[in-house]
């Protein structure tokens, strides 16, 4: 089955739509891709539209009305509506069986295959289980630890999806003033999903925040990291960025021109970075941890993932961006 992979954004993430799909295309040449675009700007959706040919792999765009969710709240301050966009793949896409949503926050480190095959029999998605969920959020949605899944990335069912409204259950969950959710629509897909779920290995989902891990339970391999929350490589200098500039670099001549740190964003990587420091300085276990998780992170996924794929890109048998 040809891997289908689907995104979406407004045009304050769509330097992360690029980087996913390069990164995306370089390890599955033989994918397609279809960005969803809510409000990304038309110099923005040029450079989508030219990715395609500069790859060799085909992407396609569907535009999205900017109300389409208006009355749908958002509650998270780093998210804005167009995360809510996966709820539509089942429509927009009538004829399609499965597709691999993704965030746009995304970047792709191996190989997808076993996304485009593996059998999802009466389930609804196949995901990654969320690694550090918030109790307050596994409270609301009555899941335990390790049935609540992060929706960066899903498997979908489409045919199940269109024929018991799932969608519609989520945005219900959703517009429901009684039911509070911390994590909005991914929650709501966890509860719409409950019990139709299969997980999949953690390394299609690797959370970049050092914060999420212990050293002992960092997966020992990486096909997919996430930059969630504020951890957005094109906006700071992030734990592992240095993965998302590799190929923001091999598409140099797309990518938008850096936007400058605002006020709040600068302040927020000050407070970041002050707390690691007073919490080293002053002992505390959990800063300990982190700064361990993130020093392995380095060794076990930056440095050599860096370095296989610089050799690659200098190979003379590498053809195009897609070392194909």
């Amino acid at each position: 089955m040809t891997l289908h992979v689907v995104t979406g954004a407004d045009d304050n993430y769509a330097p992360g739509v690029l980087v996913l799909i390069a990164s995306a295309a370089w390890h599955n040449p033989a994918a397609r891709f279809t960005v969803l675009d809510m409000g990304i700007s038309a110099g923005n959706r040029a450079r989508i539209d030219a990715l395609g040919p500069l790859l060799g792999v085909q992407v396609s765009r569907i535009e999205i009305g900017a109300d389409r969710f208006a009355a749908v709240p958002v509650t998270r301050a780093h998210l804005t509506r167009s995360t809510f966009l996966r709820l539509l793949i089942p429509d927009l896409m009538p004829h399609e069986g499965r597709v691999v949503y993704m965030d746009c926050d995304m970047a792709v480190m191996g190989d997808l295959g076993l996304l485009a095959d593996v059998p999802l029999g009466d389930n609804l998605i196949a995901a990654v289980p969320d690694p550090s969920p918030d109790d307050r959020e596994l409270a609301s949605t009555g899941l335990a630890r390790g049935d609540y899944v992060n929706a960066g990335l899903l498997v979908m069912n489409l045919p199940l999806w269109r024929r018991e409204g799932t969608a519609a259950a989520c945005l219900s969950l959703l517009s429901d003033p009684c039911r509070p959710l911390l994590s909005e629509d991914q929650s709501a897909v966890n509860i719409a999903c409950r019990g139709r779920v299969l997980a999949l290995p953690p390394s299609f989902n690797v959370y970049t925040d050092p914060a999420a891990w212990t050293p002992a339970r960092l997966p020992d391999d990486i096909r997919v990291a996430h930059y969630v929350v504020n951890h957005k490589p094109w906006r700071a200098n992030v734990a592992m960025g240095d993965i998302w500039h590799f190929h923001a670099d091999r598409i140099a001549a797309l990518m938008p021109p850096p936007q400058p740190r605002t006020w709040r964003l600068r302040l927020s990587v000050l407070n970041r970075n002050r707390r690691m420091a007073m919490g080293l300085m002053t002992g505390r276990r959990k800063y300990r941890v982190q700064r361990a998780a993130l020093a392995l992170m380095r060794q076990r996924y930056v440095l050599p993932y860096l370095q296989a794929q610089q050799r690659r890109a200098a190979a003379p048998r590498s053809v195009g961006l897609s070392g194909r």
